[in-house]
């Protein structure tokens, strides 16, 4: 006598076995979908990342000297604060910036005040002829800020770490930007130098 369908424990094996197969299917699904998150924060990060720095290279790339009244000079000062380097530039850049398609006043600084809004690596824009000033809030994890300059005056070209000039640019600027010491959490490629030939400087 033939029998037909399934017994009562070969139905439970039956659904066991798919159980096991449809959760591992979905761990599998879950992690990709995990994955897929990290791998697409990364990308948004460094996207963001790249950004900054071309807008870096942009701003710095088009300083310019000014024989106006109201001239601005080319200012790098070298400074220091909480073991971090603490420089300040001001210059003029003839390149387009957020408020103006050109001749606008930057100022780069890292701002660690509880009294403003902005934090880290802050710009603040003026443009010409205008006495109000914007402030962009560049990146919130620096901590510092590093910028020296090449000097093509007298025989050799040397790196220096101040600059404060009416009339003449250093031939290039290297820029570097910290993390706090402590809990570093800045994106390893904005820690990579940035190097930006200025005026008629050449690399």
């Amino acid at each position: 006598m033939k029998r037909s369908g399934l017994t009562l424990l070969e139905l439970i094996v039956a659904l066991s076995v798919t159980g096991l197969v449809l959760a591992a299917g979905f761990t599998a699904l879950g992690s990709l979908r995990d994955r897929r998150e990290a791998l697409r924060a990364a990308t948004a990060e460094v996207t963001r990342v790249s950004a900054l720095r071309a807008t870096l290279r942009e701003w710095l790339s088009g300083a310019e000297l000014t024989i106006e009244e109201d001239g601005v000079d080319f200012r790098g000062l070298d400074g220091a604060a909480r073991d971090l380097p603490d420089d300040e530039l001001r210059f003029r850049t003839a390149n387009a910036s957020s408020i103006a398609p050109a001749g606008t006043t930057i100022r780069l600084y890292v701002d660690r005040s509880d009294s403003t809004p902005e934090r880290g690596l802050v710009a603040e824009l003026q443009e010409s002829g205008s006495a109000a000033r914007r402030r962009l809030e560049l990146d919130r994890n620096v901590a510092g800020l590093d910028v020296r300059y090449l000097s093509a005056l007298g025989i050799r070209q040397q790196w220096i770490e101040s600059w404060v000039s009416y009339t003449l640019l250093p031939a290039a600027a290297e820029v570097r930007l910290r993390g706090a010491p402590a809990e570093s959490r800045l994106d390893p490629l904005l820690e990579l130098p940035l190097l930006v030939p200025l005026g008629a400087g050449t690399l």
